[in-house]
């Protein structure tokens, strides 16, 4: 008998959640690692290092799947008990997600450790495929080491595997802190001339912005990158109050327009009190502007260039103007009905108590949604009637 007849025999997740009664939806999608005692234990080591491990095998939504390789993933949440991973499979994987369904042989499992009531991400997802910004699969699951749970993670498609093999990008930057490349890919296609080609492009965006201004200014930067876009990614992180975004974007060629777009990520961090940089920086820099952070050169010219901040205002109102109640409504509803599951079963959230949040349970998921919701609406309609 092999391995996986092995697992799938002896080896069912305990718990029985997937027979649970609940009133809503059941979980899913189940993770489940199977690796040594040894590597359990170092994996759970609370150290700030990132480790990598082999010969795998993993029960995912019933089926056994053999692990490439996994490793622990991020840079604050390696101090936590609860890890986020990077998954590389032998064979393609099933998740689940409402009524979509994704096969994946590479995909990140985040933790969630910092992300209030674990709906943050999830809901600033869904806001963000409602206008058109995100197209990456996520879905939540129970992530179970060994047969027991490790609480409630979020499956996320990797912007590089979306990027490069799904829209036959031939190049996706990570950009860091002061337009810094923090990470590179390319498609094997793609020739080393051609990638240089690209890197220019990036780098002409920001060696512009001390050279022109105005409606120039815009048409120039518009031929590297989709400008629209990136405004209208920047009216969300401001709508949404995100407090770090800066490092937390991609730039991927979108080969029918050879330009770059951008790839949102990290959403943990949304309805924060002030950007990463503070309040007193950010107003130095661009005053009462209706932007949220002053981090970056590109996002400090856009609303210091009067006509550049007029075309910014134009992709504000397009954003509030869609992410309209009924749409928020749905969203919210959405979120709740998926974590319900997860909150319902007891060895899940549980694991909560290694997190940011401790022991939250489904009246402060709900009064923490509600008044998130209540927010975001009066937001809304206070910016809609300032930019009229």
């Amino acid at each position: 008998m092999g391995i996986c007849a092995v697992i799938l025999t002896g080896g069912t997740p305990s718990g029985n959640h997937r027979g649970l009664a609940l009133p809503e939806r059941k979980i899913e999608n189940v993770l489940d690692i199977r690796i040594s005692k040894f590597e359990h234990e170092t994996i759970m080591q609370i150290d700030g290092q990132k480790k990598s491990f082999h010969r795998a095998y993993s029960i995912i939504n019933a089926d056994c799947v053999e692990v490439k390789e996994f490793h622990t993933r991020g840079n604050t949440t390696l101090g936590f008990r609860r890890k986020s991973f990077g998954f590389s499979l032998k064979s393609h994987a099933r998740f689940h997600h409402r009524e979509k369904t994704e096969s994946m042989k590479d995909f990140n499992a985040i933790s969630l450790s910092m992300d209030d009531h674990y709906f943050k991400n999830r809901l600033a997802f869904e806001l963000m495929q409602k206008i058109q910004l995100l197209d990456l699969f996520y879905a939540y699951t129970d992530l179970r080491i060994n047969g027991k749970s490790e609480g409630i993670y979020l499956i996320l498609e990797r912007p590089e595997d979306w990027a490069l093999k799904h829209n036959d990008s031939p190049l996706l930057i990570r950009r860091g802190y002061n337009h810094h490349i923090d990470k590179i890919k390319m498609a094997k296609h793609t020739e080393k001339t051609k990638a240089r080609d690209y890197r220019k492009f990036y780098s002409q965006i920001y060696s512009s912005l001390h050279k022109h201004e105005g409606k120039e200014l815009y048409e120039l930067l518009s031929q590297w990158m989709d400008l629209d876009m990136y405004m209208k990614w920047l009216a969300f992180n401001f709508f949404v109050r995100n407090g770090d975004y800066t490092d937390e974007v991609y730039f991927y060629i979108d080969p029918s327009e050879n330009r770059f777009k951008v790839i949102p990520w990290d959403y943990d961090d949304i309805f924060a009190g002030a950007p990463h940089e503070g309040v007193a920086q950010r107003k130095v820099r661009i005053g009462n502007k209706l932007i949220f952070s002053s981090e970056d050169q590109l996002d400090q010219k856009i609303v210091n260039d009067p006509y550049l901040y007029q075309r910014y205002l134009e992709q504000l109102k397009v954003v509030l103007t869609q992410l309209n109640e009924e749409v928020l409504k749905d969203a919210f509803e959405n979120t709740y009905e998926e974590l319900y599951p997860y909150y319902s079963t007891p060895e899940i959230i549980s694991m909560a108590q290694y997190d940011v949040y401790k022991n939250p349970d489904l009246t402060s998921l709900k009064k923490s949604m509600d008044t998130i919701h209540e927010l975001l609406s009066q937001s809304r309609n206070a910016w809609l009637g300032q930019i009229k």
